[in-house]
C-alpha cells in the first residue's frame, strides 16, 4: 500500500492559505480558487495558476485533469 499523498507539512501549508483569506463575507469557490492558485504558484516551478483555477472550477485542462465535479452537494447558503 502507497504511503499518504499528503503529508504535515502540506496540510500547515494548505491551513496558513485558509487563515490568509479575508474574514468578512462568505467567499466564493472562484475567490477559494483564485486565493489557493495564487498562494501556491511559487510552490512548484511547473505550478500553472491557470491549470489549477481550472481544474478547481471543474474544467478539464489536459489528460492529467478528469474536470470531475465534486460529488459533495452544495451547502445551502
Amino acid at each position: 500500500m502507497a504511503g499518504p499523498l499528503f503529508e504535515h507539512r502540506h496540510f500547515a501549508r494548505l491551513a496558513e492559505i485558509i487563515a490568509d483569506m479575508p474574514e468578512e463575507g462568505l467567499p466564493s469557490r472562484d475567490d477559494i480558487a483564485n486565493h489557493f492558485a495564487f498562494a501556491l504558484r511559487g510552490s512548484n516551478p511547473r505550478f500553472s495558476y491557470d491549470r489549477f483555477e481550472a481544474a478547481a472550477r471543474g474544467k478539464a485542462v489536459n489528460g492529467r485533469d478528469t474536470g470531475k465535479q465534486s460529488s459533495r452537494k452544495k451547502q445551502p447558503r
